[in-house]
């Protein structure tokens, strides 16, 4: 036998976090949604040297894609489209400045999160 059941049940409460540890990029810095090589702007490069705006970016990314992949009307996906265009200006405008580039992914996040309840709520 490859494993011990009882061993298995015991431990149980351990495998969210293996999981969570294992879902985890294995190079932090890759973890933006977009290709750090190609970093044009003093924002996307602000984003690619700093572990935590990287990661930032990647949820804020994976969470938008996964409201215009939802089955929400049209029109609420078309204002998500706009909201997010803003917020890649606002972002974009803040150059290499850490503390505006963190408020511009909260604000976002914020908003991307009261979307995302919609579709909890269908």
């Amino acid at each position: 036998m490859l494993f011990n059941i009882r061993s298995t049940f015991r431990h149980a409460w351990m495998l969210p976090a293996v999981l969570s540890l294992v879902s985890l990029p294995f190079d932090l810095a890759s973890a933006a949604s977009f290709d750090c090589s190609k970093a044009s702007i003093a924002a996307e490069r602000a984003i690619c040297n700093n572990t935590n705006l990287s990661q930032l970016d990647a949820r804020t990314a994976g969470m938008y894609f996964t409201i215009l992949g939802s089955d929400l009307p049209v029109s609420t996906l078309a204002k998500v489209k706009g909201y997010q265009r803003q917020f890649l200006d606002t972002r974009n405008a803040c150059g290499s400045n850490v503390n505006c580039l963190v408020d511009a992914y909260t604000s976002q996040m914020m908003y991307l999160k009261n979307v995302r309840s919609e579709i909890g709520a269908r």
